[in-house]
């Protein structure tokens, strides 16, 4: 039987590692996306840490509500739990934030 604390470091690792490969892969769009929609550098600095924070929150959320349960399995199902709530967790966020931005209207300078 693995060790939960162990098992939990797993479950956490592989929803920083998603949560970390998508930010990186967003944040160069999702910022000239912003640029166009927010009146000001400070708007669009708020928008972009938000929308971070909830890539690295709703990922993890979902990873611990998710695999606290299959805790006493082996380390293949801990982390195969893990990446598909943390998957979920992750398209969950992303929905909403695209879902928002494509209502906005940009803003004509």
């Amino acid at each position: 039987m693995m060790n939960h604390l162990f098992a939990l470091s797993i479950s956490v690792i592989v929803s920083l590692f998603l949560s970390t490969s998508i930010s990186v892969v967003m944040m160069k769009p999702l910022r000239g996306v912003l640029n166009q929609l927010c009146p000001g550098s400070h708007a669009t600095n708020f928008w972009i840490s938000f929308t971070t924070v909830m890539l690295y929150v709703t990922p993890l959320l979902f990873t611990l509500l998710f695999v606290g349960p299959v805790m006493i399995a082996d380390s293949v199902n801990i982390v195969r739990t893990a990446l598909a709530s943390s998957l979920f967790g992750a398209f969950a966020a992303l929905l909403v934030v695209g879902y928002q931005i494509s209502r906005a209207r940009p803003l004509f300078r």
